[in-house]
């Protein structure tokens, strides 16, 4: 039997296991993750600085071991999630990043140095949104 134009080919993958993905996600609070493996591809640093590019709607986390300059945003241990936390939630407020859910970026990329390169384009949902109170979804009537 042969294909035709009607088969469509999925691209997406089989599904990796947590512990073996880069898995980087930023929630509307403005908290960033990354699970070990992320923070391990960027030197394990102590804090990072965070930059935006407006045009190309990127996030550049750069790292850094300098946790008492001014600009600098730590990590933070995560042990639930076995990560780093960056509660980052000053910096998307002054460059207006706001999210109603929590997305995860489908590809960070890394360069030479260390930096890493978040695209908010390329993202997709990991989460339902806020929740509705009782009220308004008619529970309590």
């Amino acid at each position: 039997m042969q294909l035709d134009r009607q088969c469509e080919n999925f691209m997406g993958g089989p599904s990796v296991p947590f512990a073996e993905r880069f898995h980087v996600t930023i929630c509307p609070k403005g908290l960033i993750f990354l699970n070990q493996r992320a923070h391990k591809a960027i030197g394990r640093p102590l804090a990072v600085y965070l930059y935006f590019n407006r045009q190309k709607d990127l996030i550049i986390l750069e790292p850094t071991d300098a946790i008492t300059a001014r600009p600098a945003f730590k990590l933070k241990e995560d042990a639930r999630m076995s990560g780093r936390r960056i509660y980052a939630n000053p910096f998307c407020r002054h460059f207006g990043i706001r999210l109603k859910t929590t997305e995860r970026f489908i590809n960070p990329k890394i360069d030479a140095v260390g930096r890493m390169y978040l695209n908010l384009s390329e993202t997709v949902t990991v989460s339902r949104g806020p929740r509705r109170r009782g009220r308004e979804i008619g529970k309590f009537d």
